[in-house]
């Protein structure tokens, strides 16, 4: 028997007291509590380590408890982890039920969910005869933790070779049921509910250095809904430019260098924005968005933004993937674009804790904020039409003001006609006098930005 903790791989064998364990020491547990939650995000609820005997109380309790199918799927069936991981081959079992009977996994809001929980969770689905689909939510407070197995031998313990051979085996033969769990695929799809560069991952991570699903693109990639999140802001080039890359992306793998919105080309006049409004239609922008992958091929989308509603259609031909029926027009776009999960609108490197995952107070590392500071410093706008205007103008600062747990600067210029120039931003919404703007670096300025509403550039020099 083989149990995966959140700090190790325990193995149980008559052999036991010459193998010794890494961190977690699990005593005389009594099991799982599987009861029916209190909770409105599910309807049962599994907390603390997993043992033997769990799983045939678990579908006592379902069977009473859970609907099953109600006319579409059996979303509504889900249940809240909260565990370090345990027994292996009870946990198979608990994990091949909540896929073969459309169970959805949750962790909710502070839970933990570490090893064997982790691949009990993203077993995560609602079952159906006409609709199907991944169902598992993390909680932007919660965590999720991947690592691999391993035994942990006392050096100076002495075993014999046929006992670590059993050892051996039996963790290869719980792996291999892992594997199989992992490669069961995401109906109606050729994606699997694990995804190979998550097993790949899982297994370079050993003990408690855990890889953790901590950021917009590693919940994207690996297909885990996040809940507690607070309502999308940021202008709508902004969430057109991470929609389309994030949807080209996600089918691939993680970037080892995430797109960050403040890394758009300079754009010198409207034609060679990185994004460029298309078309205002019933409330609806249409963009046209060139990803950082264009070059020798093309890539690019053309992302229709309306409220918190994103659809899409594109082509990528980096990575030769799609984002809806791929390449199109405004003109054709309600034919080939796919709607696309507001998740894709965030920066993909954006952290859980960013997102009001964890505290945001400052601590020492932070940068210390700047409150009313003046400075001479060079102000300069740049019009579509070519004509600039670059004055020596007068800069009151407050940076990194914590407001409502956001990060927020304000720089407000004062040119000499008197005219001023306020430059803000909020969290991850940047504006300039009010008007949503797009920031960018350029080596001739402290910082510039892209009015999106007047298409003028404004940078300045401190």
């Amino acid at each position: 028997m083989v149990k995966l903790y959140r700090s190790s791989w325990q193995v149980c064998l008559p052999w036991m007291a010459i193998i010794g364990l890494v961190f977690f020491q699990a005593g005389a547990a009594s099991g799982a509590d599987i009861r029916k939650s209190s909770k409105e995000t599910c309807v049962l609820s599994l907390e603390g380590e997993i043992v033997s005997g769990d799983f045939s109380r678990l579908v006592e309790i379902a069977a009473k408890e859970f609907l099953g199918v109600d006319g579409e799927s059996s979303a509504r069936d889900t249940i809240c982890l909260n565990s370090p991981g345990g027994n292996v081959t009870e946990g198979v079992k608990l994990a091949e039920f909540f896929y073969k009977n459309g169970v959805g996994t949750v962790i909710d809001e502070g839970a933990e969910c570490y090893s064997m929980c982790a691949i009990m969770f993203m077993m995560g689905i609602a079952q159906g005869p006409e609709v199907t689909f991944v169902n598992r939510k993390l909680h932007i407070t919660g965590k999720l933790g991947f690592h691999r197995p391993f035994l942990a031998l006392k050096e100076e313990s002495l075993i014999s070779t046929k006992a670590l051979a059993v050892a051996h085996d039996v963790a290869l033969e719980d792996m291999s049921k892992i594997m199989l769990l992992a490669n069961n695929l995401v109906p109606w799809s050729n994606s699997t509910m694990m995804r190979p560069d998550l097993i790949q991952e899982m297994l370079r991570h050993i003990g408690n250095d855990f890889f953790y699903i901590d950021t917009v693109e590693k919940a994207g990639r690996f297909e885990i809904e996040l809940i507690g999140l607070s309502e999308q802001s940021a202008p709508p080039e902004e969430r057109a430019y991470y929609a389309c890359e994030n949807s080209f992306h996600w089918q691939v793998g993680l970037m080892k260098d995430p797109v960050d919105v403040g890394k758009f080309t300079k754009p010198v006049t409207q034609d060679e924005s990185v994004v460029k409004l298309l078309k205002t239609a019933d409330g609806t922008g249409y963009y046209s968005v060139t990803s950082s992958d264009a070059g020798y091929s093309e890539a690019g989308c053309v992302i229709a933004v309306k409220g918190n509603g994103l659809q899409g259609c594109g082509y990528n031909g980096m990575y030769n993937v799609l984002l809806g029926q791929g390449a199109c027009t405004v003109d054709n776009f309600a034919d080939r674009s796919w709607g696309i999960n507001q998740l894709a609108s965030y920066r993909p490197g954006l952290t859980l804790k960013e997102l009001g995952g964890a505290a945001t107070s400052e601590d020492a590392t932070s940068p210390r904020s700047i409150i009313g500071a003046k400075a001479s410093a060079t102000c300069a706008v740049f019009s579509t039409s070519g004509e600039r205007e670059i004055e020596r103008c007068e800069a009151t600062l407050n940076i990194n003001v914590i407001v409502d747990s956001r990060r927020s600067d304000r720089y407000e210029f004062v040119w000499p006609t008197g005219n001023k120039t306020i430059f803000a931003r909020d969290g991850d919404f940047f504006t300039i006098n009010g008007k949503p703007s797009i920031p960018y670096a350029d080596d001739g300025y402290t910082l510039c930005a892209l009015n999106s509403e007047t298409r003028n550039r404004f940078c300045f020099k401190l």
